[in-house]
């Protein structure tokens, strides 16, 4: 007897890393940022969400939306978070989908920001990721005075999901 099985990670970590980065450029051209940042990084956002969403260290992939005339603390107008859950449907039969409504109720809910605003990419890693050129160590931008608002997955494959947040300001 022969048995056949395929390993659908491959094709799992390809799917989401290329859909991470497809949700944060429209976020970014919709919100009417300039594309510009994302377009020259994206080699580097896509080889670090694919080494990290591999090795099983990437936790969230997110989105900074800042304003560089305000001072540190309170320069972050808006965020969002693209939150990795390994085991979304780990039962699953490799489905790979993507809901492009959940991203776009986000933008509609953020807004657009003024032209002067910035934005900057933040991996949140667990312990022990793997190295990878053009990133960095950081820490993120305060929060304090935003309310974070959960959208639900917005994007599986296979065993992998990622949920969609946003943050907008209170005050």
């Amino acid at each position: 007897m022969t048995s056949v099985r395929v390993s659908t990670a491959t094709h799992s970590v390809t799917h989401v890393t290329t859909n991470l980065l497809w949700g944060l450029r429209r976020i970014i051209r919709d919100c009417g940022l300039d594309q510009t940042k994302i377009t020259n990084q994206w080699e580097t956002l896509e080889a670090g969400t694919s080494a990290w969403l591999t090795s099983g260290h990437l936790r969230a992939l997110v989105l900074e939306v800042y304003d560089p005339r305000r001072s540190t603390g309170s320069d972050l107008i808006g965020r969002f978070d693209f939150t990795i859950d390994y085991g979304y449907y780990p039962d699953g039969d490799g489905d790979l989908w993507l809901d492009p409504d959940t991203v776009a109720f986000a933008i509609r809910r953020a807004g657009t920001y003024p032209s002067a605003c910035d934005y900057r990419f933040v991996a949140d890693t667990a312990p022990g990721y793997p190295r990878v050129d053009g990133w960095g160590d950081t820490t993120f931008r305060s929060t304090t005075g935003m309310a974070r608002h959960t959208l639900g997955t917005g994007i599986g494959g296979g065993s992998l999901g990622a949920s969609l947040s946003y943050y907008r300001r209170t005050s």
